[in-house]
């Protein structure tokens, strides 16, 4: 048995990791060309990857946003009985908040408010103690004095005040969203724990609001020191289409740019935490690199969408998948060109652990979208709610929606994430039928009336302004 390590890089499409992203493709000696997302964005993704299951069979979607309910028996972790498995992430839904961290032996959460996780997390200290003015930094110094790691606890609110100071400030951010963290905490977690072992990571980087961060190629993008993606509205181009684009186009070019950037940089922090892994880890340890999902840039192949909303798109479902130090006795390809869903990720990972490369490959694969990532859309809810399947065979996606629509797309493996739609107003029935246990709608009606009935996951105020930065809220 070998150990395995999970790399998810949050948010990064296929096409723009090609580019910006070399490093990890010259140190990796598999490439699954095709690979596709279950879902298009970081909730009901996860729990795809982790059950092998679709949205609506797994339950965790829009209408559900709690992990709680997915026990470790229910993932393919049940499979690698003999390994510890635990996480590091930086992703606020991928972890203990919502659930997450509950599959896993054990589990780190990493977050912009707590670089140091032992310490003192500042944002829920702040909400803990409102309206204390000045007295608030003293109340903060004395829980960090009384705390199991005051220097942690100290440094957390250092860092925290540190941002605040140079957001105001014509100068880089110094702080990244949480790689540095990440793969600090990875390789202490492989140094401390039993092996053989199975870690999850998440790298938030890729993921919007983005601005120049320390460390970012100057020479990547055009952003001023003090400009921000958080700063311009996607909602105009995902309303007016084309026209949102020209009126926006100099904010998009900006964006994209400083995109590639934080792609450019997960690179060189990706492939410094795999040789700092290999070197803590005493067992061979096999890396698998992947993203959650894509991300719409405003491209006309995506209908000039913005964001990872409401869309089944190959910018989103197109992402990358790399294979590190397989076992020795390799059957894949370099490049293997067939299909692959991660829904059968967890077969994938298991069958690494155990010295093996399974046929995880097939002709056909479906996705599902199941209503919109961010908690109220601004216009037109039922539209943006709506529900999402697809069905991907040779080089064509059937797609269709709870309200009645579908299409037909036209796709190209050379071109990743290039889709071209050839025919609207498609037959779809036999799709549904075949690949998902519920006909659309009647799913749709059915998760909306639970999200009615039901409590949800208790979420502090310090992650719902986390979620609200991201623009989930």
């Amino acid at each position: 048995m070998r150990n395995v390590v999970l790399i998810c890089l949050d948010t990064v499409r296929k096409d723009f990791f090609d580019e910006y992203a070399p490093r990890i493709q010259e140190r990796a000696e598999v490439s699954f060309e095709q690979c596709r997302a279950a879902s298009s964005w970081s909730i009901p993704s996860h729990a795809s990857m982790m059950t092998g299951e679709l949205p609506s069979v797994h339950g965790v979607h829009d209408h559900n946003r709690d992990f709680s309910g997915i026990a470790k028996e229910d993932t393919f972790l049940a499979d690698l009985p003999d390994h510890y498995t635990t996480g590091v992430s930086a992703n606020v839904y991928a972890s203990s908040g919502f659930g997450f961290d509950r599959m896993f032996d054990d589990f780190c959460d990493v977050s912009p408010d707590s670089r140091f996780p032992e310490g003192i997390h500042v944002g829920r200290f702040g909400y803990e103690h409102k309206g204390e003015g000045p007295k608030k930094f003293v109340s903060f110094a004395k829980a960090c004095l009384e705390h199991d790691h005051p220097l942690k606890s100290l440094a957390n609110g250092a860092a925290v005040e540190l941002d605040k100071l140079l957001a105001k400030l014509p100068v880089p951010k110094l702080l990244d969203e949480g790689a540095s963290i990440i793969a600090r905490e990875g390789v202490k977690t492989v140094s401390a724990s039993p092996e053989p072992l199975f870690l999850f990571t998440n790298f938030m980087d890729a993921h919007a609001p983005l601005r120049h961060v320390w460390g970012y190629d100057r020479s990547l993008h055009s952003a001023s020191y003090t400009w921000s993606s958080g700063d311009f509205d996607k909602w105009e181009l995902n309303f007016d289409g084309e026209e949102g684009l020209e009126r926006n186009m100099a904010d998009v070019q900006t964006h994209r740019g400083l995109y590639s950037a934080a792609i450019d940089y997960l690179d060189r922090k990706v492939v410094e935490f795999i040789d700092d892994v290999q070197a803590a880890a005493d067992e061979e340890t096999t890396f698998v690199i992947t993203a959650d999902h894509g991300e719409n840039l405003g491209y006309e192949a995506e209908d000039y969408l913005f964001g990872h909303d409401s869309s089944l798109s190959e910018g989103l479902q197109h992402v990358p998948l790399y294979v590190v130090n397989p076992p020795e006795d390799c059957d894949y390809d370099a490049e293997e060109d067939e299909y692959f869903s991660h829904l059968r990720l967890g077969e994938l990972l298991v069958g690494l652990a155990h010295e093996e490369t399974p046929d995880v490959f097939d002709e056909r694969i479906p996705a599902e979208l199941i209503g919109s990532s961010i908690a109220n859309p601004p216009e037109d809810p039922e539209y943006w709610n709506r529900m999402l399947r697809c069905v991907y065979e040779d080089e064509e996606k059937a797609e269709w929606d709870s309200l009645g629509g579908s299409s037909l797309y036209e796709l190209d493996h050379d071109r990743p994430c290039w889709q071209q739609r050839v025919e609207e107003g498609i037959p779809y029935a036999a799709f549904d039928s075949e690949f998902f246990e519920e006909e659309i709608s009647a799913y749709k009606e059915r998760a909306e009336a639970g999200e009615a009935a039901g409590d949800g996951p208790d979420v502090d105020e310090a992650t719902q302004d986390r979620l609200q930065d991201l623009g989930y809220l």
